[in-house]
């Protein structure tokens, strides 16, 4: 949990997370694979908790892939959430990604919360129920609002 922050005031957050990626669509259109996922995410470090998100991807010839996401992160406390999107670029080819990505509309302990920031990740051998699996870092700066 991050502390009280006074308004305005920047509190960085870093750490790392495991996202779970289930596949809910794939569609084909023109040269490009399109495919909806079903995330879930733990984060370990200043934030400690679970993600729930859907992410779209388009994957292109190349590999080159473009990627776009929302859902809620909660606090492993039980003491807030908050929305986040994300948006980013990675490779099918190495199965490297990054993202920038904005947390707002927070509750209970995000209440007033703006975020910033950036996540990196790879994918990573699959386990358990896990179409996909993954592993980053994330660099977040975080602002609270009265």
């Amino acid at each position: 949990m991050l502390p009280s922050a006074e308004a305005g005031k920047p509190e960085p957050a870093s750490g790392t997370f495991s996202p779970c990626f289930h596949i809910t669509s794939v569609r084909q259109v023109g040269p490009d694979t399109i495919v909806t996922f079903s995330v879930t995410a733990t984060l370990t470090g200043t934030l400690t908790g679970s993600a729930i998100f859907t992410e779209r991807d388009v994957i292109h010839p190349d590999g080159s892939v473009t990627f776009q996401g929302s859902g809620v992160f909660t606090d492993q406390s039980g003491c807030g959430s908050f929305l986040a999107t994300y948006a980013g670029t990675g490779s099918n080819v190495d199965g490297s990604e990054s993202a920038d990505v904005v947390g707002s509309q927070g509750t209970g302990c995000y209440a007033g919360v703006h975020a910033e920031g950036t996540f990196q990740g790879n994918l990573v051998p699959s386990s358990g129920d896990c179409d996909v699996a993954g592993a980053g870092t994330y660099n977040i700066q975080f602002h609270f609002s009265p």
